[in-house]
């Protein structure tokens, strides 16, 4: 099997030769210093990789690595729209990016952090009416797109995924309002919080439309935001999230499922466990990053009452180890996570989100050689 052809077979909830296993691919890349370092200690050379993100400083990883390792999916981002140029002030080391909110990497920090948000002061629809909403059906977001797409297509090697041109429903919200001020929205002015998720959600309907109408017959999956979960806990109760964001999402992937038939993969991080069942049931079919080391996110728990209607994208060792553990524990705890999630399919094997800064290049080589040595099928030990 290819890694198309093993990855869809694991989406079908079927197990193929082994399990898929996707390294630098949509949440399962590597931090910029942790890429460096990998490259070090494997001895390889090559050119600065391109920055994926800025915001969190991943980046695309070197091909070398990627052979050295397996990555089974095509992504595709949208381009920037016409008239928004991307640009890092040497002075300030500050971007803004098309929404209006500014992002700082302090000196010797490792991120740009949001600093400036545009609705900060937000307290009504009106003020959203004034807020100038960038344009979702602009084509230059698409432009090559579909031509690129269908040669990854017809190449049938990897999975295609096709990415979203802004956060969640409620995840955007923090960058618009700021995070602290979206929680004080949410309990104290719900009504210009219904307000700006149902623009959201017409901005990424829209967007979605455009793209999909020209790739839908060949794209495996379509990615969504929506963070939902700390470390300890959902962000809001199960009551709001039926209240304000469920329907809303519903109407958002029936939207999507209109255009393509396509898996819809929804990334959330922490402790979601109490919103799962509300995501199946509005058609959420993969779900990452699988953060196993949250409160009520066991492995083997999730799989007993999920495993029939998700495929789990992740989850591949508990974080805390990968960044401080030996790799012998992480191989213990790669062990541990095949062993709960594989069985029966529906598991494609990655980092439980993006691989940090700090993270030991020998705990990565152990976590990835490890899911393929024990991640052949039949699933024993």
């Amino acid at each position: 099997m290819n890694g198309r052809q093993r990855t869809l077979a694991a989406l079908d909830h079927k197990e193929p030769d082994r399990v898929p296993l996707d390294f630098g691919g949509r949440h399962t890349t590597l931090h910029l210093y942790a890429h460096e370092a990998l490259m070090r200690h494997l001895g390889i050379s090559g050119p600065k990789p391109h920055i994926r993100s800025y915001h969190t400083y991943l980046v695309e990883p070197d091909p070398q690595l990627l052979q050295r390792f397996e990555r089974v999916s095509a992504l595709f981002f949208p381009r920037a729209p016409s008239g928004y140029i991307f640009r890092i002030g040497p002075e300030t080391n500050t971007y803004v990016d098309e929404w209006g909110t500014t992002y700082h990497m302090p000196p010797d920090g490792y991120y740009y952090d949001m600093h400036t948000v545009p609705l900060a002061d937000a307290e009504t629809e009106a003020d959203l009416e004034k807020f100038r909403w960038p344009n979702p059906t602009d084509p230059a977001r698409i432009t090559g797109l579909p031509e690129q797409i269908q040669a990854t297509h017809t190449a049938g090697e990897k999975v295609i995924i096709v990415c979203g041109a802004m956060p969640g429903l409620w995840e955007h919200s923090w960058y618009m309002f700021g995070l602290e001020q979206a929680f004080v929205n949410l309990a104290s002015n719900e009504q210009l919080m219904q307000a700006f998720t149902e623009r959201v959600m017409e901005w990424q309907i829209a967007y979605w439309d455009m793209l999909l109408s020209q790739v839908g017959d060949s794209v495996d999956l379509v990615q969504l935001n929506e963070d939902l979960g700390t470390q300890n806990g959902p962000m809001m109760s199960p009551t709001t999230f039926r209240r304000i964001y469920k329907p809303r999402m519903r109407r958002l992937i029936a939207s999507i499922k209109r255009k393509t038939k396509a898996r819809i993969y929804l990334h959330s991080c922490g402790s979601i466990y109490r919103m799962i069942p509300d995501l199946i049931d509005i058609g959420v079919e993969v779900l990452n990053p699988v953060q196993v080391n949250a409160a009520e996110m066991d492995s083997a728990r999730l799989k007993r009452e999920f495993g029939k209607d998700l495929t789990f994208w992740g989850g591949g060792c508990d974080p805390v180890i990968m960044g401080t553990g030996t790799p012998r524990q992480v191989v213990e705890d790669v062990k541990r996570r095949i062993h709960d999630l594989a069985p029966g399919g529906g598991f494609v094997f990655g980092s439980v989100h993006n691989i940090q800064a700090n993270v030991p290049p020998v705990n990565i080589v152990a976590m990835f050689d490890a899911a393929r040595e024990f991640g052949g099928y039949p699933i024993t030990g």
